[in-house]
């Protein structure tokens, strides 16, 4: 398991333990490797990587690399408002394309991601995301009810949500496919 010294307040230390613990690395105080936040001193020895908050999801796909682990194990980084918060993929109820934005939500709150849908794709190829639009990947886990719907469309009610979205005809033949149906 891979260590990191960590140089950072203490809001962005336990985001960034929690980062390495969802990475299976781990906070070492002896670890060669340092991350620090810029604008705190650098260590005398070790290697250092010096962040912003900007670079957490940066630092997400560095640890993931390092560990060897796929990030959908890990947490992913939402932006609500001016801060940024850890989102654990099983707490997502869908990922929405919105223009040049792109959203997570949960059952209580909408989070802005930095990256596009086609890399959330990739990132959470896992058993339980499955992409029914050109705008939506859905955690069919979080799926309350699924409606047949017009033209051989079905329509998705979530569990937490008000919610409704549309499994479009081009993406219902794998959506039923990944069912079982």
């Amino acid at each position: 398991m891979q260590g990191f010294k960590i140089i950072a307040s203490d809001g962005q230390k336990e985001l960034l333990r929690q980062l390495l613990r969802g990475a299976n690395c781990q906070e070492d105080d002896n670890s060669d490797y340092v991350l620090v936040e810029s604008g705190l001193p650098l260590p005398e020895k070790g290697l250092s990587l010096v962040f912003r908050n900007g670079d957490i999801a940066s630092l997400l796909r560095l640890f993931t690399d390092l560990s060897g682990k796929q990030a959908e194990s890990a947490v992913l980084i939402g932006r609500k408002h001016e801060t940024f918060e850890p989102i654990k993929p099983e707490d997502i109820l869908f990922f929405k394309a919105d223009g040049n934005n792109m959203y997570a939500h949960t059952g209580k709150q909408a989070y802005e991601m930095k990256q596009k849908l086609f890399e959330i794709e990739k990132m959470i190829s896992r058993n339980n995301f499955i992409r029914v639009n050109k705008s939506y990947i859905v955690n069919i886990l979080m799926v309350k009810e699924i409606i047949p719907w017009f033209g051989g469309r079905l329509l998705l009610k979530f569990s937490g949500s008000e919610e409704k979205i549309e499994v479009s005809r081009n993406y219902v033949k794998d959506f039923k496919q990944f069912l079982g149906m």
